[in-house]
């Protein structure tokens, strides 16, 4: 049983990022006109290795599939930023300096999203949220082109529009 909160409000906005309201987790997730504000990290270690986190059982998409370093929505009021380093902590218990990579529209049958993706670097540790991350692993571009049936579809899009796979 998923233990996100399917109310949980998501900021929609159209194909220029320009804000059109705000509807549930339960709606972005289930009808993919939606365009909802999300964030993704990648975090390097000192050896070029991407950090991979193997998400939770109990996530409401893709439970148990791999993503980015920490992913996550922008909630209401929040910038871009300030939600990846929301995501940063409460996934992973890191700080650490961000930079800006891109944006793009992620789209999937069932949802899409508005997704600034970020990039830091950490060695570790980590003190990771089990009921968000089952566990993560440092992992170079060659290892991980060998799952790539085990990412999510965006991490899988992400990745690419990145050149890391």
């Amino acid at each position: 049983m998923p233990k996100d909160d399917q109310k949980e409000m998501f900021v929609v906005v159209d194909k220029d990022d320009n804000i059109l309201g705000y509807r549930t987790r339960y709606d972005c997730h289930h009808n993919n006109k939606l365009i909802h504000r999300a964030i993704a990290i990648v975090i390097f270690n000192s050896k070029g290795e991407l950090l991979m986190q193997k998400r939770s059982k109990s996530k409401d998409t893709n439970p148990g599939f791999f993503s980015m370093s920490a992913a996550g929505h922008v909630g209401k009021g929040e910038t871009y930023l300030e939600a990846a380093r929301r995501e940063l902590f409460e996934e992973l218990g890191i700080k650490t300096e961000l930079r800006f990579k891109k944006k793009i529209i992620l789209k999937s049958n069932q949802e899409s999203e508005m997704d600034a993706i970020y990039e830091g670097n950490f060695e570790g540790p980590f003190n990771i949220d089990h009921d968000e991350v089952e566990k993560v692993d440092f992992l170079s571009p060659k290892k991980i082109k060998k799952i790539v049936d085990k990412l999510t579809p965006f991490a899988l899009k992400g990745l690419k529009s990145l050149k890391i796979i």
